[in-house]
């Protein structure tokens, strides 16, 4: 999420991130460890699995049980599908020429969540911050 550029949240609370990739350089350097920020992206992306777990349709519950969360220092992804549940991307995105309908359930999860997303990028990046002394 993070890491695809600078973004703004709508509402009454505005957040925009700009230079992740530059802060997360600038808090190694002075002693923050990259597994905070991996522990803090995979935090947010557990935030979209939660909101996108009932959301997904369910008939074998393999493809709510696959949704997880990666964990990457400079971003936050959620994943879904896998072996188990390999349809994951045609429910999601739909196949026109086979008259399947999209269901994007991780994308409507995702826009549910942006504040609360945002919200907790900002707390932990401020908690990072903190704990390493560098406010």
């Amino acid at each position: 999420m993070a890491g695809a550029g600078d973004f703004t949240t709508d509402g009454p609370v505005k957040i925009k991130v700009e230079g992740l990739r530059k802060t997360v350089r600038a808090m190694e350097a002075a002693g923050a460890s990259s597994q905070d920020m991996k522990d803090l992206m995979h935090a947010l992306g557990l935030i979209v699995v939660r909101a996108a777990q009932p959301r997904s349709p369910i008939i074998s519950g393999r493809l709510s049980g696959s949704l997880r969360a990666g964990r990457g220092k400079t971003k936050a992804v959620v994943r879904a599908g896998g072996a188990r549940a390999p349809y994951a991307g045609v429910i999601h995105y739909g196949w026109p020429a086979r008259n399947i309908a999209a269901h994007p359930f991780l994308a409507d999860a995702l826009q549910a969540t942006r504040s609360q997303i945002f919200s907790a990028l900002n707390d932990g990046l401020g908690d990072l911050l903190k704990k390493h002394d560098l406010t």
